[in-house]
């Protein structure tokens, strides 16, 4: 299992997707840099600021690589863009499939509405363990 460097040690460990295999997936995804984008729903957590850094583990919470955020902004989910569905870089990266899965997802935690708040978040990898 790759080690998290020092560096990286208080870093808050983020994984993407829903279930063991969407998360490995999605790792991999950033790795290639096919993924540089991710949401989230509005909670009572402080917001991520750009230049915050974490570690993005798969789906066993191995950690896989850190990156660091560049972009951060409030968008309701129906006014979220194609070009925001490409850079997150799932399914086949359609506006189309995003809104899909997207609502799928928050449908199982009783969360969706169709102009819910989300953070858009933008990020680059800055290294790979």
């Amino acid at each position: 299992m790759p080690q998290i460097p020092l560096k990286y040690r208080d870093a808050e460990r983020w994984s993407f997707g829903d279930t063991e295999s969407s998360a490995d997936e999605l790792a991999k995804r950033v790795i290639a840099g096919t993924k540089t984008a991710t949401c989230s729903n509005l909670d009572d957590d402080p917001e991520p600021e750009p230049g915050e850094i974490f570690v993005v583990v798969d789906g066993r919470n191995n950690p896989v690589c850190a990156v660091q955020l560049t972009e951060v902004k409030q968008v309701p989910f129906d006014q979220v863009t194609e070009q925001h569905a490409w850079e997150e870089g799932e399914g086949d990266r359609t506006l189309a499939y995003w809104r899909k899965e997207h609502q799928r997802f928050f449908e199982e935690y009783e969360m969706f509405e169709p102009t819910m708040p989300l953070l858009l978040m933008k990020f680059r990898m800055v290294e790979k363990f």
